[in-house]
């Protein structure tokens, strides 16, 4: 087929919208608009008079009209239509005698074994006596150069040729053996030996299948056909229950538990990264995202193993097992507390392991259960592959919305529990191994075949290494052929027996189809970008939901990890409304290609990070407000007795022209989100404080408390000052919000009592609504208990971080002390302060019970119900009732987790345009041989995106999470807009037609890319070649 030579331009030719693809095959036939979508409906309904799901259409109203409405179409115009026989070839055709050529073939869209979709297309002689390929799908119609070749290429692909002809023709259009001819509701009548040729499928459309030919052959020595026993295709429930290859349950099964288990794990790692491994905010980001670029590295690995030596099932065996491996070693590492010697090592090696494992199996699955179904039950593959994606769904959904309610759990004594989360995906890891193993004897296991990746990389170096030897090529990947020789190649000697060509070169093909995708490789430029930002979802993006008020309402959380579940819910509602609502729409407007859906997409993925950014800025404000380096800032709390009531007036040369007031039992701290600026901000280094005091008519009563505090600071740090009736003392803060994702405030304790140096043990303890305070301690409920010990797990550790004497002039105060205590995460409620006795919790001892745990009340309740402050609790007065003063360092979250809902229903919708739309353009636009490479590539990309969080992360360029969106939404507008010049200027859509097709679809599947794509898209990839060459096409043909 010549691409350069320009069709006649008294052409009729329609264009392909929607499924209207036997709609534009007759009318291209007719070489005139003689039908329409509304004449071709009322012809479904005289077939058949129901409106919904019409057997002979598709039931979304969509087009998809099958063989029986073709018939009845041509009918009315006065043609015949007759099928040809595909054991014969087109040397059999009197062609003087045939009217035009009507082809059906399988769709070469990605989503063909979900949808069973076939596509319709026309080829007519012209008056220059050539033929021509009216395709649809084409731009323009293109020459046949050989049409002998091209009729017997796809008869050898299995596909069908319906011959149009006058009714005077129909029976003189096939020389010996003479073909049955089709008919339909007052047609010629059909051969009884032949009447099951057409499938009236019910749903979408429907199928031509031959089921009695399967295994016929053609004696041409004596011109006639050899039967071979029918080969019937299960159609009903219970045919298909009884066909069915019960294997495939446990590929289902093992599908539905490995995807349980890699969510599960994965939604609760990064806090697990952040709360037990006490990695930072970047390093937890480092090591998340940089497990998902080993994820997205490995399959290409499993792929070569399972195509290039050993096989799916042994892959997939063997693997798995490593993979449980992996999850054990992490789940019981998590068993251990964050001081074990163990972390972070084992855990790391964990997920290494994890990597590998679910990197492995990912290209082998699907593809492995499509290999236990025979020839003839495409249905039964097509309900397989649906039943597979929705396990797949189910498992990634049901797993990210438990593992969160898992984590927030306490266990083993502490107050959440990570081997739980961690520990349930891998038992279902082993439950999958188990349950794949199960069906081990009755698998159909095909060999290893050559591998693809080896023969790409091959062809390449050899191609550079001839370069400069032989013949000048135009493409450098053409000097492979100058050192190839096809009568040594037994690749070449095989398609040459096979075509019965003997100018064929398998060589030279296989280097088309490589510089195809590397044309297709260039269109791979936006694609990482996505990822990075799409990939932020489990890590940036559940840090910001850290900060956010997790309250929906009383007592019920929307914890942090569990927003993934939403992404999970959106995606499978949203695919449906889009092909069946906003794709029609859209297309009525404006044509819908794939490259134009990722240019939409990747814009929306920009103004996902637009609205994350917005929402970013409002959360920086209720975050702490930390210091430049050089700098210090210092909370001053007033802790002087209630009696007299006095207001503290303090000032220091280092904040010259500042004074400072300092209400009763108040502090003054910096709260962006009021817009209240009160610490004192000094340069780090030494500090002096004055104090005076305003007591009102009491002021003779402040002779006794302190009048200076001298000090020093460290640059970057908050400072908190507290003034007591014994003295002044200041020390540092841990201003950090709790990461532990079940909405924690942060507290430390000071004991600043009057008459006892307390350095002892105390503990949190919830107060029910009953208001009892006595023996409600309760060490084994981590959540209702929290404690502040010193000297425990062996020595090895103490909450008792610090103790301070007083700056005062009292006399008295001489020989005091603050014990100052660690901040630590306490989760909302009531709580009252208890002295405790004994330890309550220690490494090598069991949590103690009520009755065993040694409390004394001290009559101070704590009520805090707002989520992420930063508080100081300090009592003073007497040991026996003392007073509580509150300390205020970092404000409560008040930003609503909800506000989160935006930016995750956008990056959605821009997953729908971008990723699901991009897989199938990769995959189209790729050479049958190439395509398991291709979808190997794409599977690449998520690595590299990944790669670019991972590395802004570990250099810690931001310190501005709001600048940090900003900036990746401005690097996906700026890599989008050179997207969209490269499909203006660069890229031409290359369709194959059936002398090239070969489909391998099912053997590289990306889970977690398309796994939720369930549905036929509605720009379904047909057969056609480049529109290269065609260059008075309008710029927007090739966008």
């Amino acid at each position: 087929m010549s691409s350069h030579q320009k069709p006649p331009l008294s052409f009729y030719h329609e264009r392909q919208e929607r499924q209207l693809c036997l709609l534009h095959a007759i009318n291209n036939l007719l070489q005139k608009k003689a039908f329409t979508k509304e004449s071709l409906d009322k012809i479904c309904l005289t077939l058949d008079d129901r409106n919904w799901f019409n057997p002979h259409r598709s039931m979304l109203g969509l087009g998809n009209y099958d063989v029986n409405v073709l018939i009845t179409a041509l009918g009315e115009q006065g043609l015949s239509v007759s099928w040809f026989d595909n054991r014969l070839r087109s040397d059999s055709i009197v062609m003087d005698r045939v009217t035009g050529y009507i082809f059906n073939k399988q769709s070469t869209a990605i989503w063909y074994y979900l949808t069973k979709s076939r596509h319709w297309f026309t080829v007519l002689r012209m008056m220059d006596g050539r033929y021509y390929n009216l395709d649809s799908k084409l731009s323009r119609p293109q020459p046949i150069d050989d049409f002998h070749s091209f009729i017997n290429d796809h008869l050898d692909k299995g596909n069908e040729v319906l011959l149009i002809t006058k009714p005077e023709n129909a029976e003189s259009c096939i020389s010996q053996p003479k073909v049955s001819r089709v008919k339909i509701s007052g047609f010629a009548e059909v051969a009884p030996e032949e009447s099951s040729l057409i499938d009236k499928v019910r749903g979408y459309g429907s199928t031509m299948r031959r089921s009695t030919l399967g295994g016929d052959s053609l004696d041409r020595e004596k011109n006639e056909v050899v039967r071979a026993p029918p080969v019937h295709q299960p159609e009903t429930w219970g045919e298909m229950f009884k066909a069915w290859p019960k294997t495939t349950l446990c590929i289902v099964s093992n599908e539905f538990c490995e995807r349980f288990s890699y969510y599960g794990m994965r939604t609760v790692l990064t806090l697990y990264l952040l709360n037990v491994l006490k990695f930072n905010d970047n390093i937890s980001t480092v090591f998340f995202n940089g497990f998902t670029v080993l994820c997205y590295l490995t399959p290409m690995l499993g792929s070569i193993i399972a195509d290039g030596y050993i096989g799916k099932f042994k892959t997939i065996f063997f693997v798995s097992i490593i993979y449980a491996a992996g999850q054990i070693l992490l789940a019981f590492s998590s068993i251990k507390n964050s001081e074990s010697p163990i972390h972070p090592y084992l855990d790391l090696a964990g997920l290494v392991i994890i990597a590998f494992g679910t990197g492995g199996i990912k290209p082998c699955v699907a593809s492995f259960g499509g290999d236990q179904f025979d020839k003839g039950q495409e249905r039964m593959l097509s309900l397989f592959f649906s039943v597979f994606y929705f396990s797949i769904n189910a498992g990634s959904m049901i797993s990210t919305f438990i593992s969160p309610l898992l984590r927030s759990k306490s266990c083993l004594g502490q107050d959440s529990c990570y081997p739980m989360a961690f520990g349930i995906p891998a038992v279902l890891m082993i439950v999958a191994t188990v349950v794949f193993m199960l069906g081990s004897f009755a698998y159909k296991k095909p060999p290893p075949k050559e591998n693809v990746f080896a023969e790409v990389f091959h062809l390449m170096k050899k191609a550079v290494s001839n370069k400069g030897k032989g013949q000048k090529r135009n493409h450098w990947l053409e000097y492979y052929l100058n050192t190839h020789t096809c009568e040594s190649d037994p690749k070449c000697l095989e398609l040459r027996r096979e075509k019965r060509n003997k100018k064929l070169c398998q060589k030279a093909q296989l280097v088309d189809d490589v510089r195809q995708l590397l044309r297709v490789l260039v269109m791979f430029l936006p694609v990482p970008v996505f990822w990075a930002l799409y990939d932020q979802q489990g890590s940036v993006w559940l840090i910001q939901a850290i900060q956010m008020d997790c309250h929906l309402w009383g007592s019920t959380l929307l914890l942090p990890d569990q927003m993934q579940t939403l992404n999970a819910v959106l995606i499978l509602a949203f695919i449906p409304i889009f092909q069946v609502i906003v794709y029609p729409i859209v297309s009525k407007v404006i044509k819908l290609t794939p490259l134009r859906k990722m240019i939409a997409g990747g814009v929306i993925a920009s103004a996902a990070f637009v609205i994350s950014g917005l929402v970013q800025v409002q959360v920086n404000k209720t975050l702490p407000n930390l210091p430049d380096d050089g700098r210090s800032y210092i909370s001053i709390l007033n802790a002087l007795p209630m009696n007299p009531n006095c207001t503290i007036i303090a000032t220091t040369p280092q904040a010259p022209g500042n004074t400072y007031k300092i209400f009763q039992n108040t502090s003054i701290y910096d709260d962006n989100y009021k817009e209240v600026d009160g610490t004192v901000k000094i340069n780090s280094g030494d500090v002096s404080f004055s104090f005076t005091y305003n007591c009102g008519s009491d002021s003779d009563k402040a002779s006794g408390y302190p009048q200076f505090l001298n000090g020093s600071t460290e640059s970057g740090k908050i400072y908190s000052l507290v003034v007591t009736g014994l003295g002044a003392y200041m020390v540092e803060v841990v201003p950090d919000k709790p990461t532990e994702g079940t909405g924690e405030f942060s507290l430390s304790l000071n004991l600043a009592l009057d008459d006892d140096n307390y350095m002892g043990h105390i503990a949190l303890c919830r107060i029910a609504k009953d208001n009892k305070t006595e023996k409600i301690c309760d060490p084994t409920h981590p959540e209702d208990f929290y404690y502040y010990e010193v000297e425990y797990n062996d020595g090895k550790n103490t909450d008792l971080c610090n103790v301070l004497s007083y700056s005062s002039p009292r006399p008295e105060s001489v020989g005091k002390y603050a014990s100052i205590y660690d901040f630590k995460p306490v989760r909302p409620g009531d709580w009252g302060i208890y002295y405790l006795g004994n330890l309550a919790k220690s490494v090598g001892m069991k949590s103690l019970s009520k009755d065993e745990v040694n409390t004394t009340f001290t009559g101070v309740r704590l009520s805090v119900g707002a989520q992420g402050g930063v508080y100081v609790i300090t009592l003073g007065g007497p040991k026996a009732n003392p007073v509580k003063y509150v300390s205020k360092i970092v404000p409560d979250n008040v930003i609503s987790i909800l506000w989160q809902v935006p930016q995750i229903v956008v990056i959605t919708v821009a997953e729908i345009l971008f990723s699901i739309t991009g897989y199938e353009f990769a995959y189209s636009q790729a050479a049958p041989s190439m395509k398991a490479l291709v979808q190997a590539l794409w599977l690449l990309t998520t690595a590299v995106g990944d790669s670019i969080i991972v590395l802004i992360a570990a250099l810690n360029i931001f310190s501005d999470g709001a600048l940090q969106a900003f900036v990746y939404a401005g690097a996906m507008l700026a890599i989008i807009g050179v997207f969209t010049l490269l499909s203006i200027f660069y890229y031409d859509y290359h369709y194959y037609t059936g002398h090239e097709e070969v489909d391998e679809t099912g053997e590289f599947i990306d889970e977690d890319a398309v796994s939720l794509a369930n549905a036929k898209d509605t720009f379904e990839i047909g057969n056609g070649t480049s529109n290269k060459g065609f260059s008075s096409d309008p710029w927007d043909e090739h966008f």
